[in-house]
């Protein structure tokens, strides 16, 4: 979220307007904010290089098209969202009622579950082939990642995680993403480094082995997924 200043703002309040109102052409946006239309363009201009705000092409009754505007996804996130919160008193009463290692056990079966569903990502690629693979799955759900070469094998680093402000206390989520690696990797991956244990970064050894595992075990299908 940014600083409360920004939304003191003109770019700030007109954001803020997209917020309660979920679209706004910009002559509603001029008039409620007391500026020319010609200064609200302005700003929706950079809101948009910014990726915060979207336009499109709207028939409001039997006018030509206008453009109406309103916020992206990444606009959305300019305003508290307190998931990371929801889930730490989530896991804080599981854990009380089941144990930790019942809430190990049901993040490891994200982590297969996910694994089963995108086998085929990984079906018939070698070590390096799939190695690329997992660096990309992962990229695309926000972990940035990197890998090089070692020995025979790679040395495959984390720099953040998704869920850092809860793995220092419940460090069992980390199953959700080892659990993974352990099913469309040759072998188990050794972990090196841990963002839950203090450290920057998430660092795994990667062996070698001749070809991947054929099969991905099954658990019973549920909505949690990566």
């Amino acid at each position: 979220m940014r600083e409360q200043s920004f939304f003191q703002t003109t770019r700030g309040r007109i954001v803020r307007s997209l917020k309660t109102h979920r679209t706004r052409t910009a002559a509603q946006l001029a008039q409620e904010h007391g500026v020319t239309q010609n200064a609200v363009r302005q700003h929706l201009s950079r809101l948009g290089r910014d990726g915060l705000v979207a336009e499109r092409a709207e028939r409001l009754g039997r006018t030509k098209p206008t453009l109406v505007y309103s916020l992206t996804e990444e606009g959305e996130r300019l305003f508290p969202q307190r998931y990371q919160l929801l889930l730490s008193v989530l896991m804080d009463e599981l854990s009380r009622e089941e144990g930790p290692a019942r809430l190990k056990e049901l993040f490891s079966n994200i982590g297969r579950r996910s694994a089963q569903r995108h086998a085929g990502r990984f079906a018939g690629k070698d070590l390096p082939g799939v190695v690329a693979e997992l660096a990309s799955f992962l990229r695309e759900r926000g972990v940035v990642v990197e890998y090089e070469r070692s020995g025979d094998g790679f040395t495959f680093r984390e720099y953040n995680c998704p869920f850092k402000e809860n793995v220092s206390t419940h460090p069992e989520i980390c199953a959700m993403v080892h659990t993974l690696m352990e099913q469309v990797l040759p072998e188990k991956p050794r972990q090196t480094a841990s963002i839950a244990a203090g450290d920057g970064r998430c660092e795994f050894e990667l062996g070698t082995v001749a070809a991947p595992k054929a099969a991905v075990a099954k658990v019973p299908a549920l909505s949690g997924e990566l």
